[in-house]
């Protein structure tokens, strides 16, 4: 008899734990149809996969990829777009906003991806670790990616352990709680607390102390001066559970904190009178078009990838004749244009009329979260002044098209190497020709300027046997010639580094052609004409310099200037025409009724 209740008691535990295995597969890995949102009342766990309860006496910070894993597939969230810039075997897609290397001291900015994007260059590209790289990036950071990638120098190694891993902070993203603050998570990854953020930036914990201040020798066994963590009283229930108030549709705030950008023209205290992108005023928000599966590849908008070819400009509001021939998707109005050559929707792009500022005769200053660091506060809040954006700027992009883009020139010294310029790293560089960088202290326009002479005497400096030193700035790579003198040219990687600029989209009451032609064919138009800044440390002779917007554009600029003077005249050749139009039918119609005339009168006389 005991026997058999031993085998009942053991049959009814692993029926239990298969059932409780399948429900945990069910809530994480799939859709059974049900659009409410799983209440996450669930138990914490640290990186060891050890339970943290209320009464702990020293807790570990929770582990996201082993407390949010336990019913999500945390491989597969890791590789979705926010996770997978590391990896340069993934689909790079349309290139994007870049992370940017600036150093003042060696008049450096240089774009920087993991993937690859034309312009850019690798962490790897630059000699530099995924470690210092992550240092590099982690204020406006989601974690994940480089926060995982496994040190391989000793030093760094030994660092990792102490500092954790910058797990996927699924929170920064999903938490619907309004004390979710990411300026704590960039505060506590300038600390280097990597496994301490997802607790801190939840405000489910407070954290002091930073492993920064530790020395290599720290053991958590035997040191107690490392950082400390204290999780609220009211946290806990009786069962020792969390709640987590997930958003399945997330809030537009848990975008802004890295997706934000600022038109420095506009001052602080008149942001209030900005408005927002037409679809979010209408009731849209982020996630609305940026949608994701179960693996994270977020939509971009953009017609060539992905599954998401509907959430388009075009999907949602160009009418699908097997859904419906009146509207776009739900409802989304149709845009007529009437009147508008179709040569317009062959060369541009829609963001190219209804995206961004009105473009004005000079491009603008902007801001970006992630370049600038902005939407950080308190005494620490940094200034980061560079690089120079500049927006927007009407260029045409790899597709062909016209469109509205972001830009920042890139500057920085380096090696000719097969055809190709390899950038040196700025400690490199401050190594050899320090002196001269730094002999110039008064910064104008946030640049430390450069003269000539300057830049030939550092590249000599630079120059080792075979390989020659170079410098980009401006649009133009400086080199010596066998006479040692500077010389200077337009270069392939000297050009802009580009973006496309999405938002804010105007309605069609404020894009452009609202004032029918004249708002871009003209002679002075800025849409052809416009002027943007090229930004370097090597100023002009006579100011600064500047490039016309069509240079970019790739137009001939004496073709578009004539053609756009034609519109000068175009109401009066459309009078004329419709004049010569009037009388043309005018002598048609006299020659019809005589027609008419003879016919009846040859008629008439052949009945008589």
């Amino acid at each position: 008899m005991k026997t058999f209740r031993l085998l009942t008691v053991l049959v009814l535990t692993v029926c239990a734990c298969r059932v409780r295995a399948e429900i945990g597969q069910l809530v994480g890995q799939g859709n059974d149809g049900n659009r409410s949102t799983f209440v996450h009342q669930i138990e914490l766990y640290d990186e060891e996969g050890n339970r943290i309860r209320s009464f702990d006496e020293n807790p570990q910070p929770f582990s996201t990829r082993i407390t949010c894993g336990r019913c999500h597939e945390y491989g597969t969230i890791a590789s979705g777009w926010h996770f997978n810039g590391h990896d340069s075997s993934v689909d790079a897609g349309r290139p994007g906003q870049p992370w940017v290397l600036t150093d003042s001291r060696t008049r450096t900015q240089i774009p920087m991806s993991g993937r690859k994007w034309p312009g850019t260059f690798s962490p790897d590209e630059l000699g530099i670790s995924s470690w210092t790289f992550l240092d590099m990036i982690s204020s406006h950071f989601p974690g994940g990616s480089f926060g995982e990638m496994k040190a391989e120098q000793p030093y760094e190694e030994r660092r990792q352990e102490i500092c954790g891993l910058y797990e996927i902070n699924c929170l920064a993203c999903h938490n619907a709680d309004p004390h979710q603050d990411q300026n704590l998570a960039a505060l506590q990854a300038a600390r280097q607390n990597y496994r301490w953020i997802p607790a801190a930036s939840s405000r489910m914990a407070e954290v002091s102390g930073d492993t920064l201040d530790l020395t290599m020798f720290y053991d958590p066994q035997v040191n107690d001066n490392g950082p400390t963590m204290t999780y609220r009283k009211d946290l806990f229930d009786s069962e020792d559970k969390v709640f987590f108030d997930i958003a399945a549709n997330l809030l537009n705030e848990r975008c802004y904190f890295c997706h934000s950008n600022r038109d420095l023209s506009v001052s602080a205290d008149q942001e209030w009178m900005r408005d927002e992108d037409v679809h979010l005023k209408s009731g849209l928000n982020c996630a609305d078009c940026h949608r994701n599966g179960d693996n994270h590849m977020i939509t971009r908008g953009i017609e060539t990838e992905g599954d998401g070819k509907t959430l388009t400009c075009e999907g949602c509001h160009l009418p699908d004749p097997a859904d419906t021939p009146e509207s776009g998707r739900l409802g989304a109005p149709e845009p007529k244009h009437r009147g508008i050559p179709t040569i317009h929707f062959e060369k541009m792009t829609c963001t190219a009329c209804h995206s961004g500022t009105w473009p004005a005769e000079e491009a603008g200053r902007w801001a970006t979260a992630r370049m600038h660091e902005t939407g950080l506060h308190g005494p620490h809040t940094p200034y980061v002044p560079q690089p120079h954006v500049y927006a927007p700027v009407l260029m045409t992009g790899a597709d062909g098209k016209i469109g509205p883009y972001k830009i920042f020139w890139p500057a920085y010294w380096g090696t000719e190497r097969d055809d190709a310029i390899v950038p040196i790293l700025p400690e490199q560089v401050l190594e050899k020709a320090g002196a001269v960088l730094n002999a110039v202290a008064e910064k104008q326009d946030d640049w430390r300027p450069l003269t000539e002479e300057q830049i030939a005497a550092v590249l000599s400096t630079l120059s080792a046997g075979s390989e020659k030193a170079v410098y980009i700035a401006g649009g133009r790579l400086y080199r010596l010639n066998e006479e040692g003198t500077i010389v200077s040219a337009e270069h392939e990687a000297a050009r802009p580094y580009a973006w496309p600029m999405a938002h804010d989209v105007r309605p069609a009451e404020q894009s452009l052609g609202v004032r029918k032609c004249k708002d871009c064919h003209t002679t002075d138009s800025p849409f052809f004409f416009g002027k943007v800044e090229i930004d370097t440390p090597v100023k002009a002779e006579n100011g600064v310099a500047s490039v016309e917007m069509i240079h970019l554009q790739g137009l001939d600029r004496l073709y578009m200037w004539a053609f756009n003077a034609s519109f000068v005249f175009r109401p009066m050749l459309k009078i004329v025409a419709f004049t010569a139009c009037g009388l043309i039918a005018l002598v048609l119609l006299a020659y019809l009724v005589r027609a008419v005339q003879r016919i009846s009168k040859a008629c008439a006389e052949e009945d008589q």
